[in-house]
């Protein structure tokens, strides 16, 4: 007898067979709308399988994007899985130079990438040894070119079934951003894919505090916000199409496009990093559209880096319903969600409610979470103790690919090593206040930045700011503060400081705390996936505490 396969293929059979007439939509910034339904989209991705079959892509082989959130990076997310190759979402937003490191350590045999970034494939080109292969999405402004175009790939196909294929295969990679040194390739086979959509459907459908319970009665829209080259889009593509959601895809992110789409496709749920929130609220054309969200009460996933509280209360003023998800490249990624529990009572007082909103959040099912120290035993759960968070669960990556040392190291003790700092709650929740890599060791203690920024943004002319550690003769290290001011505001460092220490003297931290210097600036460095960049922050800073 045989066994039957957990796979994204099964998923889509059925997702076909029950939601065939729920639209999928493509509506970019600049260009012509696209409405599609599930049933329409199954067709061609069976056809997409075709036809790259038929231009010589099998099983096995590595397949790599450059898009945006368009409706071909939807089909791709399932056809090339699908016919039992590996997809590889390239993050647009790195180095050519990282680009090419990825694409030939990954041994990618095609790039299909979107029209705007033409320019850039053509200087890849001559760096690429694994490359056979373009396929180009014609999209966008770019120039075109001489590769094939993915519409005449899929009008070459035939919608045959999908092969029977093994819930072990590899069904994607992904890298690392690349923070502290080369980027790291993780991969994911069906079964991880299809355990970690089923739970996370499981969260978005039924968890109190992200399940909508009008979306029994009627069709909600999910609005693809997180960008699809960043960890699977956080698997969002796969999750909402199991739970039978309309899907709305929005191309390249754009802050007052994006409020347009809530609007006016009465978007029910998004999700995306804090600084795309940010731009959203204080984007010129969100006023025109706060009354609508106001009515639709959007609930809007923060992952990717901390939620400062300042930030919650503003995206609740405006309308939003604020929740927190965390997780990393290497875990596929959802591993904790701020999710209620069913007993649990949210507190009246405004300032502990929030503080229990921005929490990292309550593992979801089949993901074995501890705050950990050095010796690999539990912290106390007492909100004080910091470790790091190690996990084991079905979608976390098993190895760094050709990388058995570091695998060795993120694997040790048999417990994956995520580079969190947190603190363990009583309830269980935890609550990261920091990496490993950010958080400051100043005279043998550590300092909290992600603490100390949420601190500062309470500053009511501070409109962002990052807390970094910087060499300092006597304690080893010292925080700095990054600040950027809202238009019009104005502060001085002895302002911010002033304002901090009134937290000294509530005993929310200690004196010894307090930044040794607060630097103004017009913008702040962002990584690939829309974090704040603190090791060029450290970089370009490192040398101010020098006397």
């Amino acid at each position: 007898m045989e066994t039957y396969q957990l796979t994204l293929n099964n998923i889509l059979k059925y997702v076909k067979e029950i939601y065939s007439d729920v639209e999928v939509v493509y509506r970019p910034p600049h260009g012509n709308d696209i409405r599609s339904t599930y049933g329409r989209e199954y067709e061609r991705v069976l056809k997409l399988a075709d036809g790259l079959n038929k231009l010589g892509v099998g099983p096995g082989d590595r397949v790599a994007t450059l898009d945006w959130n368009t409706i071909w990076h939807f089909e791709l997310y399932w056809a090339v899985p699908g016919m039992g190759a590996v997809l590889h979402p390239l993050n647009v937003r790195l180095a050519p130079e990282d680009l090419v490191y990825i694409i030939n350590h990954a041994g990618d045999k095609v790039l299909i990438y979107h029209r705007d970034f033409a320019p850039l494939v053509e200087k890849l080109k001559p760096h690429l040894k694994t490359v056979q292969l373009y396929i180009q999405i014609a999209d966008g402004q770019g120039p075109a070119t001489k590769d094939v175009e993915i519409e005449d790939v899929i009008k070459q196909g035939e919608p045959k079934p999908l092969p029977e294929i093994s819930e072990d295969k590899v069904a994607t990679i992904g890298y690392t951003s690349g923070t502290t040194g080369r980027p790291k390739g993780a991969y994911f086979t069906h079964r991880a894919l299809t355990l970690h959509t089923l739970v996370s459907a499981l969260a978005f459908a039924g968890f109190r505090g992200f399940a909508r319970p009008e979306c029994v009665e009627e069709i909600c829209t999910f609005l693809q916000l997180v960008p699809m080259f960043h960890v699977h889009g956080w698997g969002t593509p796969w999750t909402f199409a199991l739970l039978g959601w309309r899907q709305v895809y929005p191309g390249r992110f754009d802050a007052g496009h994006t409020a347009r789409l809530i609007a006016e496709e009465n978007v029910k749920s998004l999700a995306g990093v804090p600084t795309m929130l940010y731009m959203i609220l204080t984007h010129p054309d969100f006023p025109k559209y706060v009354e609508k969200v106001r009515k639709i009460r959007p609930i809007f996933t923060v992952g990717g880096a901390a939620l400062p509280k300042e930030l919650a209360k503003k995206a609740e003023e405006a309308g939003f319903i604020p929740r927190v998800g965390y997780g990393m490249t290497e875990t596929a990624p959802i591993l904790t969600l701020g999710f209620f529990k069913p007993t649990e009572k949210i507190p009246k007082d405004v300032e502990e409610y929030y503080h229990l909103l921005t929490a990292t959040g309550l593992p979801i099912p089949l993901v074995d979470l501890m705050v950990a120290d050095e010796n690999l035993r539990p912290v106390p759960r007492d909100g004080k103790t910091m470790g790091e968070i190690v996990v084991r669960a079905p979608w976390v990556t098993p190895e760094y690919l050709g990388d058995p040392e570091k695998t060795r190291e993120a694997w040790r003790g048999g417990w994956f090593h995520t580079g969190d700092v947190a603190i363990w709650q009583p309830d269980g929740r935890v609550r990261i206040v920091d990496r490993a890599k950010d958080v400051i060791k100043s005279g043998g203690e550590w300092i909290s930045s992600l603490q100390l920024e949420d601190l500062i943004l309470t500053h009511p002319a501070v409109a962002q700011a990052a807390v970094i550690g910087v060499p300092h003769e006597m304690w080893g290290e010292r925080p700095v503060a990054v600040v950027i001011l809202k238009p019009g505001a104005s502060a001085k460092e002895e302002d911010i400081i002033k304002h901090l220490e009134k937290f000294v003297e509530a005993g929310k931290i200690p004196k010894w705390w307090l930044p040794d210097k607060v630097i103004f600036v017009q913008q702040l460095p962002l990584t690939g996936t829309g974090k704040i960049d603190k090791k060029v922050l450290r970089e370009q800073f490192k040398d101010v505490l020098k006397k």
